[in-house]
């Protein structure tokens, strides 16, 4: 690691109050100036990889918040993924530390086999599909509480309200444009995005389609790596984001849309993370969220039919902080008719989702999610706005049962009730259960 990086920092303190992990404890090694003192320190040699100096390190939630606040532009991300690759690698003379990423094998081997999978995910998700079906959902979460290791009790409180059907839906191939074709762009399906929440991903497709974009969609997708670059599987991240790039490659698309936060930081990364591939810098420079997208496509069409709601738009971290993205969700929101913006108290700091981090690190995610959620419950809005299947998933596991909750809904719903695409369900009053 490059040591004038990590001597960029002057440790002013600026990004203490924007940090969710200080902001809970208050403490100065769970700080992102404190985290890299631990990181110049181990460089340098005067402090050793031990497991409570790394404990430290992993309830990092990589929301790079701080970032935002720095006055000295130090680029946090690169610190925290580069000491993260390098621990679980074992470091330089040290014995392999276990991290926030290998704590056990069937962690080990879901985060290689099946995360990076939408296929997969669904698959795995079978039993409890066929529960749903059979109105028998809440007794196959009850047997799930018996899982072996804890990570996988927690998640079950993390899946989706509907469970997608585990076979057929695939999508792929080219989707015209309506009316004049006014750009053509490749669509990455994303492996929880699609895993998940497939519904969405064909909102978002309609809505691009209605807008002027011919969207291709090739076929044998997998996982852009983001999820593997944040836990320090540098070489997992690698593999995916090299053949994510021979994926999209001869296509001639003018843009790669990105479907959710973390994809999208990373993807713009590529070029970073793999220096040696002349064809990741070029494939990086393609690739926009959907927000970006929409948003410029939006004069000359935008949005008709009148959806009378207030809404709060909670902003993803690696949307606003890492990609710096704020202006266009929020104009698209603007756009349809009826609807009122208000923005949620506490806005930069992190739901508590970051990735796998809700599951790995369930004390620090469960504050920060029910800290969240109060304050969506105490703004009075009909609904709360996402733009990415985390913090979906954790805001809807945060407003569970909450008196007085809005409602969940992703940005691709409301767009689509404003294009007047299809099927959309609102639900008629607030709470969420």
């Amino acid at each position: 690691m490059d040591a004038a990086r990590l001597r960029a920092c002057i440790h002013c303190g600026f990004c203490l109050t924007t940090c969710p992990t200080y902001a809970l404890r208050g403490e100065e090694p769970d700080s992102p100036r404190g985290r890299i003192y631990f990181i110049r320190a181990m460089q340098e040699g005067r402090a050793d990889p031990t497991p409570r100096l790394v404990l430290h390190l992993d309830r990092c939630l990589t929301c790079f918040a701080c970032e935002t606040a720095c006055p000295s532009g130090v680029r946090y991300r690169d610190l925290i993924e580069d000491t993260r690759a390098w621990l679980v690698q074992g470091g330089v003379g040290h014995p392999a530390i276990p991290t926030a990423a290998t704590r056990d094998w069937i962690w080990r081997w879901f985060f290689r086999n099946i995360l990076p999978s939408a296929r997969s995910l669904r698959l795995m998700l079978t039993p409890l599909w066929v529960a749903e079906r059979l109105g028998l959902r809440n007794a196959a979460l009850r047997l799930a509480r018996y899982a072996p290791v804890p990570w996988m009790r927690r998640s079950t409180a993390l899946l989706p309200a509907r469970i997608p059907a585990p076979f057929g839906g695939g999508l792929a191939g080219v989707l015209p444009a309506r009316g004049e074709r006014r750009m053509r762009v490749g669509f990455i399906l994303g492996c929880v995005m699609e895993g998940f929440f497939p519904d969405l991903n064909r909102l978002m497709i309609e809505i691009l389609r209605e807008l002027g974009a011919e969207v291709v969609v090739p076929r044998a997708q997998t996982c852009c790596g983001a999820l593997a670059v944040h836990e320090g599987e540098r070489d997992l991240a690698e593999r995916l984001a090299r053949r994510m790039i021979r994926t999209f490659a001869g296509h001639a698309l003018d843009t790669i849309v990105a479907n959710a936060g973390g994809c999208g930081a990373t993807l713009k990364d590529y070029g970073r993370l793999l220096p040696d591939d002349p064809a990741a810098a070029g494939f990086a420079a393609k690739v926009r969220d959907f927000s970006e997208v929409a948003a410029a496509l939006l004069p000359g069409r935008p949005p008709t039919h009148e959806v009378k709601l207030t809404v709060a738009y909670q902003s993803a971290c690696h949307l606003g902080h890492a990609q710096k993205i704020h202006a266009e969700p929020r104009a698209l929101l603007r756009a349809i008719p009826g609807i009122t913006l208000v923005e949620l108290p506490e806005q930069e700091l992190c739901c508590g989702s970051a990735g796998v981090y809700n599951i790995l690190e369930p004390a620090f995610a469960g504050e920060l999610g029910a800290r969240k959620a109060a304050h969506a419950a105490r703004l009075g809005a009909d609904a709360v706005v996402t733009a990415n299947p985390g913090c979906y998933l954790q805001m809807q596991a945060s407003l569970r049962g909450l008196a007085h909750a809005p409602r969940l809904l992703h940005l691709s719903e409301l767009l689509a009730l404003g294009y007047g695409l299809g099927p959309v369900q609102v639900p008629a009053s607030k709470g969420y259960n």
